[in-house]
């Protein structure tokens, strides 16, 4: 029966992917920032409600978030498919949200079918999770509420490279530091002035040492927000926006205590007071080798060449926070054999090229195929609940 469901999610996933095309191209060629995609929201939902499915919109009182849940026979299993669909400012859709939502909608819409036709009994929602660039929709989306009765997820990113199924990615810890100091005219009483920007300029300093001293997945990076206003006045304020990244949240404590000395350290040199506004980021991300091998299978039947095992990834996202509450699996897609990296004008280029439309269809079956097979067999699920909760116990454990 599987083979004969997975032959039937193709077609579905064929069928429609010239409509999923002219999804994904409207949203990559009308980019909105995170919290503001109304048009992809509209396009999506409206195209959802053509189709035959229930739309729930303003989902968790979030206005650019949406659900369509589809219940078969006694429900049982609930997996959830995560759209996004939010842009980066200045370069658009540099990480491929347009592919992410397209290929969540095709794979929900296959799965809801198939379900349908062969009487599959199962809860498939398709979420719609808005501002993962840095708003953390998916947070929102927990602290309310949206996974409570979620068993597993999954979502697509594109990638380059090889495709492959994403192992861990980094946790992240944000700092907004504030030095205030004195002005003095820089020519002709310099000495009385107290400089922020040297404070800034010793923060920095301090913290690229710092770099030598950790552990080769830590990243740190910064930028200088303001610095002073003109050449002949010392500086009485500077503004810093600075980021830690590591992949094990147990090691960030002591991470941000070298960085809060670092910060202090710049305000004791220059006699600078000092305001800081800390942040948790996006937690590190788990997963489910179970419903990650499910996938690569899936895409590799599809004739997609998969990376082996399940590699780091040192990015960010705010699906590592749901990835600690329910089982994941998060296949990354390649739109280029050499690397291109995201976040980028050439990426932004590759996101509305044919291979992005490629990606929407091999992504949106595989991950369909993925459901329906935790849909026809529960123990996969059971197990992945397992494995989630041995892996959290591995990466909270004190060291």
């Amino acid at each position: 029966m599987l083979e004969e469901v997975k032959n039937r999610i193709e077609r579905e996933v064929d069928e429609r992917k010239p409509e999923l095309i002219e999804i994904s191209d409207y949203i990559h060629s009308h980019p909105e920032l995170g919290y503001e995609e109304f048009l992809a929201v509209e396009k999506i939902t409206t195209y959802l409600k053509q189709q035959g499915a229930e739309v729930e919109s303003n989902y968790c009182d979030l206005e650019t978030s949406f659900k369509s849940t589809h219940i078969q026979g006694e429900g049982g299993v609930h997996f959830a498919i995560l759209a996004e669909y939010d842009a980066l400012p200045k370069i658009g859709h540099a990480c491929g949200h347009n592919i992410i939502a397209t290929s969540a909608v095709g794979a929900y819409l296959a799965t809801k079918k198939v379900m349908e036709v062969f009487n599959i009994s199962g809860k498939v929602s398709l979420i719609g999770t808005p501002a993962e660039e840095g708003g953390g929709g998916k947070i929102k989306l927990i602290e309310r509420g949206a996974f409570q009765d979620v068993d597993a997820a999954t979502m697509v990113h594109p990638t380059s490279g090889t495709t492959r199924i994403a192992g861990r990615c980094t946790a992240t810890y944000k700092f907004l530091i504030e030095y205030t100091g004195r002005s003095a005219h820089a020519a002709s009483q310099p000495f009385k002035g107290v400089n922020a920007l040297d404070a800034a300029n010793l923060f920095f300093n301090a913290v690229s040492m710092l770099r030598q001293q950790v552990t080769s997945d830590v990243r740190l990076s910064g930028i200088l927000v303001e610095g002073g206003t003109a050449t002949g006045m010392i500086p009485d304020y500077s503004k810093i926006e600075y980021s830690i990244r590591c992949m094990e949240e147990d090691e960030l404590p002591s991470l941000i205590e070298r960085v809060r000395n670092c910060i202090q350290a710049g305000a004791l040199a220059t006699g600078c007071e000092v305001k800081i506004t800390e942040e948790k980021g996006y937690g590190a991300r788990t997963f489910s080798r179970i419903l990650g091998d499910i996938c690569r299978k899936a895409l590799e039947s599809l004739g997609e060449e998969v990376l082996p095992d399940f590699p780091d990834d040192f990015g960010s996202t705010d699906f590592g926070n749901v990835s600690q509450l329910i089982p994941t699996t998060n296949p990354y897609f390649s739109l280029n054999k050499t690397r291109v990296s995201l976040h980028t004008p050439e990426y932004e280029k590759l996101a509305g090229s044919p291979i992005g439309h490629t990606a929407i269809e091999r992504s949106a079956k595989a991950m369909s195929m993925t459901v329906i097979e935790s849909f026809l067999n529960p123990t996969i699920i059971e197990a992945s609940n397992q494995e989630n909760q041995n892996a959290m116990n591995v990466n909270t454990r004190p060291r």
